[in-house]
């Protein structure tokens, strides 16, 4: 590179800010700069050669990375961030500027929809399918030395029992392992079968010393991600989210059974982070980087779900705009309100994502639930709320009642979703959708036939079947 090359004047701009930044003098930088190089250089630099840097002539190449380290140079011209090593190389053109979270975002989007559809392939073939993942984890956690229990967990409304998740244990069964999720082909299945930590447990030995040894996991078959058809698009409704401020919710529930009454793909904010991060307690700031995102891009032909404890700061329209105040103008947003009741019994989770104490964070959570309503309600929303459906949610421990408010709130959509335009005749993506979820998706169907949903078919219901 030549000294009057573009990329060495943004060094030297870098240069001059930095230092005038930082309150170094030419002296002191040279002086810094000569204990950095050390015995790697044979020049002896001095105040004079820093000064020419700064307005005509350019370092050894080698020098900059020193240079940029000892000034602490970031992206943050404040220089509150910590230093980026890639900074300065970005600036002169010698690196390629890092994805944005966006085109991340989108790139991690695309990923898991073409992992869902090698999936399905897979199914059709008999090779893989949700069924097969709670064996392929046991055989690869018994081949590294790991002793596993399933529990395949029926629930629902009372009289509509569905397969609704696989919960396993696993344990160590010779010494000297430690977490299975440090086990790399572990985490690989856990997230391609979308396992998550289980609350319930233990499911088989409560033995003291068998307890203190077992790690609970599950695999959910309502609330993963899912293409379904992908061909249905109803143009009144061409994409929905569906949020909540906890996972207690049940967000991911009622998103996913809606994508599946419409034929619509589903996808979690959490599983979009997951796909970046690898873990399955993402931060909050990323599910809602995602979030706001979707919302002003959204996805066609998918429902998605969304929780966050609090209202991002950087944000006036959340949740229901990105922070310019835009949202695409066809989308459906379903808000579950949490009550009183739930966000306290929520307090330590809602603690560890707020960074406070579990008072504090229940208080934060209620005033933040409270301001999204009024946000809601100023006149800035007035063409977002006429499609907007906010849905109460209750703390319920029993759990027949827990999946009767699920159904509940998928039948209120459903009516809501009529309304704004889908009445096209959905009976052959769910005559299908029952082939492919022969444990959970007729009684799905039937529950809301019985309950008189208007976008399911009287063919579905109890009576029909009786008769």
């Amino acid at each position: 590179m030549a000294s009057h090359d573009a990329g060495w004047d943004a060094f030297r701009s870098e240069l001059r800010h930095w230092m005038e930044l930082r309150h170094f003098t030419s002296r002191a930088l040279a002086m810094k700069l000569n204990d950095a190089l050390g015995a790697s250089s044979d020049v002896n630099l001095d105040e004079h050669v820093v000064k020419r840097w700064r307005h005509s002539t350019a370092p050894p190449l080698a020098a900059v990375r020193h240079i940029a380290a000892i000034l602490e140079m970031s992206d943050d011209p404040t220089g509150a961030a910590p230093h980026d090593p890639t900074f300065i190389l970005r600036r002169m053109g010698l690196l390629a500027e890092p994805a944005t979270t966006g085109e991340l975002v989108d790139s991690s989007f695309r990923l898991q929809e073409l992992r869902l559809r090698l999936l399905d392939v897979r199914a059709s073939l008999g090779e893989h399918s949700a069924r097969s993942g709670a064996g392929r984890l046991v055989q690869t956690a018994m081949s590294h030395g790991y002793a596993a229990a399933v529990y395949p967990v029926w629930a629902g409304p009372t009289g509509y029992p569905m397969h609704v998740s696989d919960r396993i244990d696993f344990r160590a069964a010779r010494p000297g392992l430690g977490s299975i999720d440090d086990v790399p082909s572990m985490r690989s299945l856990f997230v391609e079968n979308f396992v998550v930590p289980g609350e319930l447990g233990p499911r088989f030995s409560t033995q003291p010393d068998d307890l203190a040894t077992q790690e609970h996991w599950a695999i959910p078959h309502i609330g993963r991600p899912s293409t379904r058809s992908g061909h249905m698009l109803h143009l009144a409704v061409p994409s929905i989210a569906v949020s909540a401020q906890t996972a207690r919710a049940w967000v991911d529930d009622v998103a996913s059974m809606l994508a599946w009454v419409l034929g619509y793909g589903f996808v979690s904010t959490r599983e979009i982070a997951r796909e970046l991060t690898r873990n399955p307690f993402a931060t909050e700031a990323l599910r809602n980087d995602v979030h706001e995102q979707f919302l002003t891009q959204a996805p066609a032909r998918h429902v998605w779900s969304h929780h966050a404890a609090g209202l991002p700061s950087d944000n006036p329209g959340a949740p229901w705009t990105d922070a310019s105040g835009a949202v695409a103008s066809s989308l459906v947003h379903v808000r579950l309100v949490e009550t009183d009741a739930i966000l306290d019994h929520e307090s330590d989770w809602l603690a560890e994502q707020l960074g406070t104490t579990e008072e504090e964070a229940a208080v934060l959570a209620k005033r933040d639930r409270d301001e999204a309503a009024s946000r809601l309600d100023s006149p800035t929303m007035q063409q977002v709320r006429h499609r907007v459906v906010t849905v109460p949610v209750e703390l319920l421990t029993d759990a027949s009642d827990r999946w009767e408010q699920v159904f509940q709130t998928v039948l209120l959509v459903t009516h809501r979703l009529h309304e704004l335009g889908v009445n096209v005749d959905l009976y052959p993506i769910h005559e299908r959708l029952a082939r492919d979820e022969p444990d959970i998706a007729p009684t799905i169907l039937r529950w809301l036939a019985d309950h008189g949903s208007p976008l399911v078919s009287e063919t579905f219901s109890s009576s029909h079947h009786l008769g």
